[in-house]
């Protein structure tokens, strides 16, 4: 028995002739008479009245329509709430983002997020591991740095313009650099990530590589970026995160003409295809609420093209 049939008998039951069936279903009326046939094979049992002047259900064929009628009205009712979850952000949304990204940069719009979609539950993990959206129950991971898994869907979303700063503590006990050459003479707040590594700095067509050292290293930007407003030494930041910063005075910048190579951050979900409405909405958000410096610096659309594996 064929559930696709008992649903037949239910709608023909509803409609009163399998003529008017055959019209509301869109199915010839031949198929339709067919179809019942073989679930009257099916039970072993009639269904139909034969002979009757016009369509009449036997007992059985009754109490079968009623129950799938009830079973009707579930379908439909869980067609209407798939469609209302399709077009509704609801449910665990699970983020991976970098913790003093998401502290300096994204915390404002993470909370507009929650006020936009109160059916969401956002659950922000600064796990500093590479997360596996494959086999790992997260929807999104917000990357800085070249993005190097072309199974994922990437989705660039900021450019961050990085450059030197300084207190101005630290500029009064020694004078400010004119030029790359007189970094060398200055002390670092180094980030231990980048300890040890040359890093070029650009000016236009210039270029000049800076070997950053000094007594102050941390394993956290935003540990790095207190001990530089502290005056421990010449910090290396995005713009975006040391904006206010600029503007309350606590830091300026050096050498402002001069800048690192712009880091990439990047959006990174498993798939684009049947993407829930609580993700697409999240990715949307984050575009649609981008800071103004970062207008400025650089930032493409939530559908530029993904990077995927051929």
């Amino acid at each position: 028995m064929k559930i696709d049939d008992l649903l037949l008998l239910a709608q023909v039951h509803k409609a009163g002739s399998l003529s008017e069936a055959s019209r509301q279903l869109d199915l010839p009326k031949a198929t339709l008479s067919r179809r019942l046939t073989a679930l009257e094979t099916s039970v072993a049992a009639r269904l139909f009245v034969p002979g009757a002047s016009r369509l009449t259900l036997t007992e059985l064929g009754e109490q079968l329509a009623e129950r799938a009628a009830r079973h009707e009205e579930d379908i439909a009712e869980t067609r209407e709430w798939l469609a209302s979850r399709d077009a509704t952000p609801t449910g665990r949304l699970r983020v991976s983002v970098p913790a003093e990204f998401a502290m300096l940069v994204l915390a404002e719009s993470f909370a507009r997020f929650i006020r936009r979609y109160p059916k969401v539950e956002l659950e922000v993990d600064t796990t500093p591991r590479r997360v596996d959206l494959f086999n790992e129950p997260y929807d999104v991971a917000v990357r800085m740095g070249p993005v190097d898994e072309p199974d994922l869907v990437a989705r660039q979303y900021m450019l961050l313009e990085r450059g030197l700063y300084a207190s101005p503590v630290y500029l009064q006990a020694r004078p400010a650099p004119q030029t790359p050459a007189d970094l060398a003479e200055h002390d670092f707040v180094v980030l231990t990530q980048g300890k040890g590594m040359y890093r070029t700095l650009q000016n236009g067509k210039q270029t000049a590589e800076v070997h950053p050292v000094g007594p102050l290293e941390a394993n956290s930007i935003g540990l790095v970026l207190s001990l530089t407003r502290a005056g421990g030494g010449l910090g290396s930041f995005p713009f975006g995160m040391v904006a206010s910063d600029i503007v309350a005075g606590t830091l300026v910048p050096v050498l402002p003409e001069w800048s690192y190579e712009p880091l990439p951050v990047t959006l990174l979900t498993a798939s684009r295809r049947l993407m829930p409405a609580k993700t697409r909405a999240f990715i949307d958000h984050l575009f649609e609420t981008v800071p103004e410096w970062a207008h400025v610096k650089g930032v493409l659309g939530p559908d530029a093209t993904p990077r995927r594996k051929p």
